[in-house]
């Protein structure tokens, strides 16, 4: 690590990381990678993560690799947006289709239940000799 280097970016999600890494490099900006180890008292700031990656740019390009990265977030955050509206709608669908049940009528009943049919009352007698 040389002295003009600054930290860009911090992340304990690999796969936010390696988008952010190809982005970089799409772009031609030069990078380190670093892995620094969490210690066992911090993790719970961190999710319960082991490792955190650090990404430091050069500070001639911080600049074009801030632009980079702000307009990823972005990109991302509307993309986590998108996903959330997507599976809360599926979710809604899935309630409301448990809510709604098949409407019964006197008709459809008497075709299923013979017409002499009495409910069996003895069954909460053989729960209490139990």
């Amino acid at each position: 690590m040389n002295s003009n280097d600054i930290e860009l970016f911090s992340t304990t999600d690999f796969k936010a990381k390696d988008k952010v890494v190809s982005i970089l490099v799409r772009h031609r900006v030069s990078y380190l990678e670093r892995w620094e180890k969490v210690p066992l008292l911090k993790r719970r700031e961190y999710g319960g993560a082991k490792e955190l990656c650090v990404i430091y740019v050069n500070g001639n390009q911080y600049g074009k690799a801030k632009k980079i990265l702000d307009e990823f977030n972005a990109a991302y955050a509307d993309v986590k947006r998108a996903k959330r509206k997507r599976r809360r709608a599926q979710v809604d669908e899935g309630a409301n289709g448990m809510n709604e049940s098949p409407e019964y009528t006197e008709q459809d009943s008497s075709e299923q239940m013979p017409a002499d049919y009495v409910p069996d009352d003895d069954i909460d007698d053989g729960i209490d000799d139990l």
